[in-house]
């Protein structure tokens, strides 16, 4: 590096390292870093920025892109980071990710004309981790290294709230997915988070709280509910809504008290429920913590009337795991290959875009395999509605004014619940033991009557 640069560049590394500072900061307020996890963010960016110094002879290191085909045309390349927990106890969400990435840049491999400009588009997928400090420091790897256009995130508290705050912090248009729109909009005090770049488009907990108490209410139980809520972010959420719900209809709740991931011994709580003669549960667990309580509870005779697992029985791995005794065990129905929609990218139907995953991979589809290509479409209708994909500012704005629909369903950006939110409709199944596999079977279709009824609610 010459002399006359190196101030330049010292610059450069002061103002990434305040960014950083303020994204902590952030996350921090929120909740989503603990101390500890504030400490080695801190020490991550702090190594960062002296590697950065020692190695300032040579460019900046890159991370790992994949672009789509098709050159450069006279616009240059629009760079959208994609953020997602590839590995981790949250992996599960993502496993459709390869074919979702592989579909969304074949549709895109001939570039997009905006403004009278053509270009080409890069996708750069990174990998969250499972970890909220890691979901921080990789998307502001994608701002300050890869120099990204546009950030999405998906897949649960852990990797979208960060994410959107470092969008917030750099001012980069965003899109996140797959977390209940009240966890990312209100900090841990109850007050509105302020956003200016980033959108959700999700459903809300409320919503599932009225739709799940109110297909309970259609069952003859005592009305006792235990919830068994994680202390975690979904967990805190599910609990104060369904309190709040439940206690307003005369309802007893008997919540698990928040336990921590990875937990192998769900005894003292399954008594609990046991004492209190819970016959109907609520739960949003990991996959793996819900397989083992609900092992447990039925070596332990703790068989309730009625459950219902946000979360945790989302994927057919899960409840396979979980052989006969899945069996009537309710779960929310985000999306499914009878949603009559199609992509708005290449015209491929919900029904085709589930077969070909299944004929491509032999895996069964999986409901965030749908959200997580319709943020692809979300993105790509802003960048074309604001007549210039690299105006920032633009692109944000014009996020807030789409109405569309995509491989999910409709989306308005325009209309709440509150500002920069779309929330979207879902159905109530049950997974039903076949010969080929658990299957969810739908028993509510009240939110989106356009996917059919396929059976009546059936007790354990």
């Amino acid at each position: 590096m010459t002399d006359s640069a190196y101030p330049a560049r010292q610059s450069q590394l002061r103002q990434g390292q305040l960014r950083q500072g303020q994204l902590r900061q952030g996350l921090l307020r929120q909740g989503l870093l603990s101390r500890r996890g504030f400490l080695g963010a801190a020490g991550a960016a702090g190594v960062a920025a002296a590697g950065g110094l020692a190695g300032c002879s040579s460019a900046l290191k890159q991370t790992p892109t994949s672009p789509s085909s098709g050159g450069s045309g006279p616009g240059g390349i629009i760079k959208i980071g994609f953020v997602s927990p590839q590995t981790g106890q949250l992996s599960v969400f993502t496993q459709s990710n390869g074919y979702v990435l592989g579909q969304v840049r074949s549709a895109l491999a001939k570039g997009l004309t905006i403004g009278g400009k053509k270009y080409s588009v890069e996708i750069i997928a990174q990998d969250s981790q499972s970890s909220s400090a890691r979901a921080a420091t990789v998307a502001s790897q994608l701002v300050q290294q890869s120099g990204v256009d546009f950030l999405i995130a998906t897949a649960t508290p852990e990797t979208v709230i960060p994410v959107s705050a470092q969008a917030e912090a750099s001012g980069v248009p965003c899109v996140v997915t797959i977390c209940p729109w009240e966890q990312w909009y209100y900090k841990s005090s109850g007050a509105a988070n302020t956003f200016k770049y980033s959108y959700m488009y999700f459903l809300g907990t409320q919503e599932e709280t009225n739709l799940f108490t109110k297909v309970w209410a259609k069952a003859s139980t005592n009305h006792v509910v235990g919830g068994l809520w994680p202390a975690d972010v979904d967990g805190a959420g599910f609990e104060k809504y369904m309190k709040a719900k439940l206690g307003g209809m005369g309802w007893k709740v008997v919540p698990s008290g928040g336990y921590t991931d990875g937990t192998s011994d769900f005894a003292s709580i399954i008594s609990k429920f046991k004492a209190a003669n819970v016959e109907i549960l609520h739960a949003a667990p990991i996959p793996p913590d819900f397989i083992t309580f609900w092992r447990q509870a039925h070596q332990n005779g703790f068989v309730p009337k009625i459950a219902t697992i946000s979360k945790a029985l989302l994927f057919p791995s899960a409840a396979a795991a979980l052989g006969p005794l899945v069996n009537n065990v309710m779960s929310p129905l985000w999306w499914t290959p009878q949603f009559p929609y199609q992509s708005s990218l290449d015209g491929t139907t919900a029904s085709a875009f589930a077969a070909n995953y299944k004929t491509k991979t032999g895996n069964d589809w999986t409901q965030p395999m749908g959200f997580n290509y319709a943020v692809f479409e979300i993105a790509v209708a802003a960048l074309k509605a604001s007549g210039n994909p690299k105006d920032k500012a633009a692109v944000a704005s014009a996020i807030g004014k789409l109405k569309g629909q995509a491989i999910t369903g409709a989306y308005d950006f325009t209309s709440g619940p509150v500002p920069h939110v779309s929330q979207i409709p879902e159905l109530l199944a049950q997974w039903r033991v076949q010969s080929g596999g658990p299957q969810l079977v739908v028993i509510d279709n009240s939110e989106l009557p356009a996917v059919p009824v396929a059976s009546k609610m059936q007790l354990l």
